[in-house]
């Protein structure tokens, strides 16, 4: 089955703000009401030490690619509906087929599962290894 990653990196134009203080409060609002709305989670990726101007990012997954492109619609659509002048909108999907590999187990004794692999049972002391046999 083929996974779908649409993703869109968004530049918006914050012309009331005055600080970066006000710019971060006007980028909260626009990622609580996004997520709020459609559950999509709204990232500042660029121009953080640029006043007036937010370049926001998100990703969506999903089965079927129309899908996946018409959720990133809509979180374009909150955005813009919250007030917020965007200035440009870049978006793109990918197909993603690949089979699932095995995880090795992780060991709460070793940390991950690759070193209790590797390491077998030798590590083992064999008054554990009776107790577990008997």
């Amino acid at each position: 089955m083929s996974m779908y990653v649409a993703l869109a990196k968004l530049v918006v134009a914050i012309g009331q703000s005055h600080s970066l203080k006000d710019k971060r409060m006007v980028v909260r609002r626009i990622k609580d009401r996004v997520h709020a709305k459609l559950g999509v989670v709204v990232n500042e990726v660029g121009a953080q030490d640029v006043w007036q101007r937010a370049e926001l990012g998100c990703a969506v997954v999903s089965g079927d690619r129309a899908v996946a492109l018409d959720k990133i619609d809509e979180v374009i659509r909150v955005i813009a509906g919250g007030g917020a002048d965007i200035v440009a909108v870049a978006k793109d999907a990918w197909t993603y087929d690949s089979d699932p590999v095995p995880m090795a187990v992780v060991d709460d004794r070793t940390g991950t599962g690759e070193k209790a692999a590797a390491a077998g049972d030798d590590w083992i002391p064999d008054e554990w290894r009776d107790e577990v046999q008997s």
